[in-house]
């Protein structure tokens, strides 16, 4: 983890060049005079380009969701877990409702029928409107 060296990085990322700025990391450094030290610095190169790639594979799945949603093979609810980086357990315990009725919500007949209380209750977990849930903003 980190540095294998115990070694604090010798060049100070710029911030301009830092993607996740509020991602920092605890360096110690041995100096035979000085003994330890440490340093706070950005996450190296390094994680920063693995943290790079999970966000972006995280952009490619809404993506992928949301192109289900335009065709009608899934749900808004679908959607908007994927983009609150939801997984369905743990909505259904936000929900109070077992997993398998979450699954079947994001299904597009079932969605349509389901009772206004409890898409008022997806919609506040979702931090959005009710007639947003129903017809979110990238469906014209």
């Amino acid at each position: 983890m980190g540095n294998p060296d115990n070694k604090a990085p010798d060049k100070v990322t710029d911030d301009k060049d830092l993607i996740y700025t509020y991602n920092r990391e605890l360096f110690y450094h041995f100096d035979r005079e000085k003994g330890f030290t440490q340093a706070v610095h950005y996450q190296n190169p390094d994680n920063q380009v693995i943290i790079k790639q999970s966000w972006d594979a995280a952009e490619q799945r809404l993506e992928e969701v949301k192109q289900l949603v335009l065709i009608g093979k899934a749900s808004p609810v679908a959607y908007y877990m994927e983009k609150i980086l939801m997984e369905v357990p743990m909505l259904a315990a936000y929900m109070e409702i077992s997993k398998w009725r979450v699954k079947r919500h994001m299904k597009p007949g079932v969605f349509k029928k389901i009772k206004p209380e409890i898409l008022a209750r997806y919609a506040e977990i979702f931090e959005i409107s009710v007639d947003q849930l129903r017809k979110p903003d990238f469906i014209k």
